[in-house]
């Protein structure tokens, strides 16, 4: 390999280092220290493309025994472990499996009605594909909205901040058929593939990792049909499987920040497939990684880099681990213009705590609150979106 490999898998680990590396100082300590040592480097680059991901060569690094020490000590062990890094990385893949992505799924099953067969890709070892079992606290501006299952609190209790989400909690899905597809399925009954889900888990999140291991304890009981094989050659089978076992069912294909990993002919493939056969796609992905959906992210005026889409139609700007979302619905009012309403909602009318709470929630003084609410209220989508509400207002600037 010349240089130039080397030079472009040093620019990989500056980059993870610089932007994902910064949820773990010690795998961006390591980051940084690889993409400075030509030695390491030349290693790496002997492994096929796929298998030099940061994330995938770190945690091997830290299956295979490497200390959890800075790199400077640590740069030795690297090097006599790197036969059973190497060994590891050519076995395993990056299956990072957070139940907090079930969080921008329920925001896009709660505009899905009817029973529904869920068919995730990318699935690894299921985890997601039980949002129905999971309990959802969201913090939004002045407010909390919590969903529990039906049978009472989950272990697994999934927070995000929200924007833009209405009165109500998301709606439970009725989830009748579940399978995931993965080029490696993990088997979370399986001691080795449990330990390498869990080691997926960066080295300082001790609350991912108990999310991980109560939701593989969900899992474990249920043992939902996980197929092994390509998203694109297998999604078709997976979807015939799922109407014949949930005829009345509604297909849902679901790809949580998946198909980034797709070469770009076989992503346009999937793509055209979830558009004529008659399913509902619910997909996260990067901005740049189906470029009509960025494009249509734009016009409507969502920002950020990664977007939740509904059958390719953006509907939210999230964090793609779940940790918070900003939702646009088709109200023809923004996020912040429900927020605003749903909090005068709640505070309606004048109190003795009413200044404060504004200025604690939205860092406003009380009368430019007033002044942003009124000019809401006067917008034809709040009207349909909260009549009393505004005809309250109404009566109150007549006076």
């Amino acid at each position: 390999m010349g240089n130039s490999e080397r030079e472009r898998a040093a620019d990989w680990f500056r980059r993870f280092a610089n932007a994902e590396g910064a949820e773990s100082p010690r795998y961006r300590d390591w980051a940084r220290g690889i993409a400075d040592d030509e030695e390491i480097l030349a290693l790496i680059v002997t492994l096929p493309l796929s298998k030099r991901q940061p994330v995938l060569i770190l945690t091997c690094a830290r299956v295979a025994g490497v200390p959890f020490r800075p790199f400077e000590t640590a740069r030795a062990d690297f090097f006599a472990l790197w036969p059973t890094i190497a060994t590891l990385a050519e076995r395993r893949s990056t299956q990072t499996n957070d139940p907090r992505r079930c969080t921008p799924l329920l925001i896009a099953l709660d505009r899905i009605g009817g029973p529904i067969a869920l068919v995730e890709v990318g699935a690894s070892a299921g985890l997601t594909l039980f949002p129905d079992r999971y309990s959802y606290n969201w913090n939004a501006p002045g407010r909390s909205i919590t969903s529990h299952p039906a049978d009472g609190p989950s272990p697994v209790s999934l927070e995000a901040d929200i924007a833009g989400w209405g009165a109500r909690p998301p709606r439970r899905p009725n989830i009748v058929h579940r399978e995931g597809i993965d080029l490696s399925p993990l088997d979370v009954n399986n001691p080795d593939d449990r330990d390498w889900l869990e080691a997926l888990v960066w080295p300082e999140q001790a609350e991912r990792l108990d999310l991980v291991r109560v939701a593989a304890g969900i899992v474990a009981k249920s043992s939902p049909r996980l197929t092994a094989g390509d998203a694109v050659a297998e999604i078709r089978s997976a979807v015939a499987r799922a109407r014949k076992a949930a005829p009345a069912a509604t297909i849902v294909v679901s790809s949580p920040a998946v198909l980034v990993y797709l070469d770009p002919l076989e992503r346009d493939k999937f793509v055209k497939y979830c558009a004529r056969a008659k399913v509902r796609w619910i997909s996260v992905d990067g901005r740049q990684v189906i470029p009509h959906i960025g494009t249509a992210a734009d016009e409507l005026g969502i920002e950020g880099d990664f977007l939740l889409s509904l059958d390719g139609v953006p509907i939210a700007a999230i964090d793609p681990l779940g940790r918070n979302a900003i939702v646009y619905g088709a109200s023809g009012l923004s996020p912040r213009d429900i927020d605003m309403i749903e909090f005068e909602r709640q505070n309606w009318g004048p109190s003795p705590s009413k200044e404060s709470l504004v200025r604690k929630v939205w860092d406003l003084p009380l009368v430019r609150y007033y002044q942003l609410l009124y000019g809401i209220m006067e917008i034809t989508a709040a009207r349909r979106y909260d009549p009393i509400l505004v005809k309250s207002f109404a009566k109150t600037s007549e006076l």
